[in-house]
């Protein structure tokens, strides 16, 4: 009897043997097929970068991109601001569309493996990017970007007499002393530049510069705003630096373009942190009002440049709510910078219902007409 269920036992594990042998060679050869011969996740294909006139329209063309179980794509085309305008642009019969503050279109969501766009009109010189996403149905997703690069035809060298004047600049500074020689009257102008990051592209600036300057717009400031991306060799002075490393190279900018205020922002590598600040040119040394955002790389490496948008937009808010700025702008615009979170969440509605509903008791109780006085012993009793 000992030896009769001994070799039971013996088959039992014989067969568990086999099955996880079986079950281990099977997954082996699924993971190993997987990379031989790929994997059904989405790839995205945007196509190679495009150069075109100062306004003109592009095609962009996603048709290379492909799912591997061959479901439909669903194309995201994903705009730095700037590039379009959504008043020349009509995507109205595609899926979706969004804007930044109404004005540039932000994103087009399409079906068709083909979109014109029609552009916005930029400064020669000027790069914008433009992402696209596809995602399949479990939920992978892929993304691939291209440059949208401007220029102009007529003035073929103009590319390479900003690019040795700009070196020209660069090599000439280093007195680190601000030079107001040519400086006029400061007026309401606004100079938006960066300290010098080797980190992240170009192109990532000029976004990061685009968002902050829409996000002045839309808050109802009128100054004249400056980005270096607008100026070429005739309208920048000579002694402009394109490349600073502090905020006195910047203030000393701000002064030969008769700016007021320049806002400056960079990466704080020690500490991962952005930082926003804002100054008076004429006093760059204290800040009037400046804003952080933690963890920026961490942002950017998991949702792109486009990542910080939000916190950057809030931290632009915040720096121009300072006295110094808010005074130039209307009180209604004041009022909805100020409770631009109550907005959003609709608490200003509740309040002006309960205002209203105080407000409506309180006259209503005024309103009454008293009850008239009965003489004595009214009504007569029989």
């Amino acid at each position: 009897m000992n030896t009769y269920y001994q070799i039971n036992q013996y088959r039992a594990l014989l067969i568990n043997i086999l099955l996880f042998t079986i079950l281990f060679v099977t997954t082996v050869q699924a993971q190993t097929d997987m990379f031989i011969f790929g994997s059904s996740r989405p790839v995205a294909d945007a196509g190679g970068d495009i150069k075109t006139l100062t306004k003109g329209s592009i095609f962009l063309d996603g048709s290379r991109s492909y799912i591997g179980d061959g479901s439909k794509i669903k194309y995201e085309w994903i705009f730095a601001p700037g590039l379009a305008l959504q008043s020349d642009n009509d995507f109205q019969s595609e899926i979706s569309s969004e804007t930044y503050s109404g004005k540039f279109l932000k994103s087009v969501s399409t079906y068709k493996t083909v979109l014109n766009v029609k552009l916005a009109d930029n400064v020669p010189g000027t790069k914008l990017e433009v992402i696209l996403k596809i995602k399949d149905r479990i939920g992978f997703e892929d993304s691939d970007t291209l440059v949208v690069t401007y220029f102009d035809p007529s003035v073929p060298a103009q590319a390479l007499v900003d690019t040795l004047e700009a070196v020209k600049d660069t090599m000439a500074f280093g007195s680190g002393e601000v030079d107001t020689s040519s400086a006029g009257e400061m007026i309401s102008r606004l100079l938006i530049q960066e300290l010098v990051d080797t980190k992240i592209s170009d192109v990532d600036v000029q976004i990061i510069n685009s968002i902050i300057k829409d996000q002045i717009r839309s808050l109802g400031f009128d100054y004249k705003i400056i980005l270096t991306k607008d100026l070429n060799s005739k309208t920048r002075p000579k002694k402009y630096k394109a490349n600073c490393k502090t905020d006195l190279c910047i203030a000393n900018n701000a002064q030969l373009l008769n700016a007021q205020y320049a806002l400056t922002w960079d990466f704080a590598d020690s500490e991962d942190l952005f930082t926003i600040r804002s100054f008076n040119s004429q006093n760059y040394s204290e800040d009037l009002n400046d804003a952080l955002i933690e963890d920026p790389y961490a942002i950017m490496n998991e949702n792109g440049i486009y990542g910080l948008e939000k916190e950057l937009r809030q931290a632009v808010t915040n720096i121009m709510g300072s006295k110094i700025f808010k005074k130039d702008i209307s009180r209604l615009d004041r009022l909805m910078m100020k409770n631009e979170r109550w907005i959003s969440l609709g608490k200003y509605p509740l309040m002006l219902g309960a205002a209203y509903l105080v407000i409506d008791a309180a006259f209503s109780q005024d309103s009454e007409e008293p009850e008239p006085e009965l003489p004595p012993g009214f009504p007569h009793e029989p």
